[in-house]
């Protein structure tokens, strides 16, 4: 069969260029150590390529996620630690005030002690993140969570919203404490508000048995902070092993990914002088025929 001069053309024009993209293809790949540049590439590859991806975005977004709440989770606890340390110093103190011999003037100055550390506990109840969003006042984070209402008692003024985060694809923690489950209806602040009044302005009889009722309120009040510290350990210690166990799985996902879309070097060089040797192969024909004409047989 006769090819005619404008067939032989197209023929070798389309012979060129099919090794130079495939020079190209094999030298971008090199560069970039991307075995898929597009889809076309590997179909099937791609699209797995694609679903590893989102997996690796979904684990990073659990890692983030998790350190977080272990900050957060953290920075509570040093304020819920701080409350202890606080509530350990009144008890002691109310202790010695329970004591019938106390006279008068010695229960005012153990009172006046008294009055410096509560605000601390309230202070620290009232605690701030460094945005300053409060801790412990659910979702209402812009709102002081204790503070003295119109009538002059502490009240709870945030909400009972507990912030969960997506830990994993099926698990999440929560992130806050709130105030209400610290000190329901600000009980606590209350008795001791109200107990400072009278240990500050004792009666001659002394302040025995109101002191006993706070000593009993006050072991009620650190009963409740310690479950919530033990709580919270116990949370930062799941958060260890899911981040320990997210960190090898985000490990495995990316060697694999790796495996499919990095590329066989020796492959790809192999291609490339292939390609390239079929390229100036074309070339050399294309050039020595073009040159031909009819003079050149006569």
């Amino acid at each position: 069969m006769r090819l005619s001069s404008h067939q032989f053309h197209l023929n070798s024009i389309s012979n060129i260029q099919y090794n130079t993209a495939r020079f190209n293809e094999a030298s971008t790949q090199l560069a970039t150590n991307q075995r898929i540049t597009k889809p076309s590439d590997d179909p099937l590859g791609a699209v797995m390529l694609l679903n590893l991806d989102a997996e690796l975005d979904s684990l990073e977004q659990y890692k983030s996620n998790m350190e977080s709440v272990n900050f957060t989770l953290s920075q509570q606890e040093v304020k819920l630690t701080g409350i202890v340390n606080q509530i350990y110093s009144l008890q002691s103190l109310i202790t010695t005030a329970a004591d019938g011999s106390m006279g008068t003037e010695e229960l005012k100055a153990l009172g006046q002690e008294m009055s410096v550390i509560f605000p601390g506990i309230v202070d620290l109840l009232n605690g701030t993140d460094n945005e300053g969003k409060y801790y412990f006042s659910g979702s209402e984070t812009n709102t002081k969570p204790f503070d003295l209402d119109a009538a002059g008692n502490y009240a709870y003024f945030g909400d009972d919203g507990v912030r969960d985060v997506a830990v994993t694809a099926d698990s999440s923690v929560a992130s806050n404490i709130t105030g209400n489950e610290l000190d329901p209806g600000a009980n606590f602040l209350n008795a001791m508000k109200d107990y400072l009044v009278d240990v500050n302005n004792p009666p001659a009889t002394g302040v025995g048995n109101e002191s006993r009722v706070m000593i009993d309120e006050l072991s009620s009040f650190l009963a409740t902070i310690t479950g919530e510290i033990t709580q919270i350990g116990g949370t930062m210690a799941s958060l260890d092993s899911l981040a320990n166990s997210n960190l090898d799985i985000i490990t495995v996902t990316s060697n694999l990914r790796d495996e499919i879309s990095s590329v066989d070097y020796p492959e790809a060089f192999i291609k490339m002088n292939e390609s390239m040797a079929s390229y100036e192969s074309s070339m050399q024909v294309y050039a020595s025929v073009t040159s031909l004409s009819l003079f050149s047989f006569i």
